[in-house]
């Protein structure tokens, strides 16, 4: 698939989303979910080149992209808990 078929079919779904009677918080945690799900798959693909080219400088940024964000859904996770009391995706 190309990225432009990828992108419009993500942009389909969040206008789906956006246009649902879902609460807004939902919608927020919908979003902020898939992109970091997106950013996160993207960055084990890059260590996973990093380790076949044996690049340990590009191995290691990509590592702390991936946890950076990681953390962030924690973070955004432990809110959402705390504001709406029920839990945003399994981790």
């Amino acid at each position: 698939m190309d990225n432009r078929m990828q992108v419009q079919g993500f942009q389909d779904e969040f206008d789906a989303i956006l246009a649902s009677d879902k609460p807004d918080i939902d919608k927020l945690a919908w979003a902020f979910g898939r992109i970091t799900d997106d950013i996160i798959g993207y960055a084990r693909q890059e260590i996973e080149v990093a380790n076949a080219l044996q690049d340990q400088d590009a191995r290691i940024r990509a590592q702390i992209k991936r946890d950076t964000l990681k953390h962030a859904r924690h973070i955004f996770a432990m809110n959402y808990v705390r504001i709406t009391g029920k839990k945003v995706w399994d981790e």
